[in-house]
């Protein structure tokens, strides 16, 4: 599979240009911009952000697939043997936004790292899916909250023993996190969005 970089990827960022500069940070001397090149691509049902699952956990009969560029094929080797992945990708269809959102699954104005908005001054995703089966290149998995075409820029093994752990806080999101089989996605984070309920 090859993978056109402009395609994918913006030109490398500038200062003006970058994620941090758009959300309204000037970088400084010790940041630099950082280019990276998909690693695959999400074939997946969702071609709209309207109506999406707002996390994996809420989409669990959901079918895709990764299609991994084919000279990495060889890093995939004893990836069957995991019945979960985090996929880390880039939101290619998230707007750079404010650093003030109303999150899906609530009313109220909050910091943006303190939601799990896809419009973060970079704009990445992290999933966890189930590996359904690994043929050739690509990775059939379910459980997927990402739309069609979204660029993987990694792959790695979801082990409970490193990654789950019992927290003490889950701040606003304690009740609402609930709903989030029942709140589907609309377009207030979409590129350009259709709301302003930003502020």
């Amino acid at each position: 599979m090859q993978i056109d970089h402009a395609e994918i990827l913006p030109e490398r960022p500038t200062q003006a240009n970058t994620a941090v500069g758009s959300a309204g940070m000037q970088p400084d001397d010790s940041l630099t911009a950082i280019t990276y090149c998909p690693v695959g691509v999400v074939r997946s049902p969702f071609t709209r952000l309207e109506g999406m699952p707002l996390q994996s956990v809420a989409a669990d009969q959901i079918r895709a697939r990764v299609e991994i560029r084919t000279e990495l094929q060889p890093g995939l080797r004893d990836l069957d043997g995991f019945s979960h992945l985090h996929l880390i990708t880039h939101l290619h269809r998230a707007a750079p936004g404010a650093l003030r959102v109303v999150p899906f699954l609530d009313e109220t104005v909050r910091g943006i790292f303190a939601t799990r908005s896809p419009r973060h001054p970079n704009p990445i995703g992290l999933s966890i899916v189930r590996l359904v089966e690994v043929t050739g290149s690509t990775l059939e998995i379910s459980g997927v909250d990402l739309l069609d075409g979204t660029p993987v820029l990694d792959i790695k093994p979801y082990v409970p023993r490193f990654d789950c752990v019992s927290a003490e806080r889950t701040g606003w999101l304690e009740n609402a996190a609930e709903r989030v089989h029942h709140v589907k996605a609309d377009r207030r984070f979409a590129d350009p969005p259709d709301t302003a309920e930003e502020t």
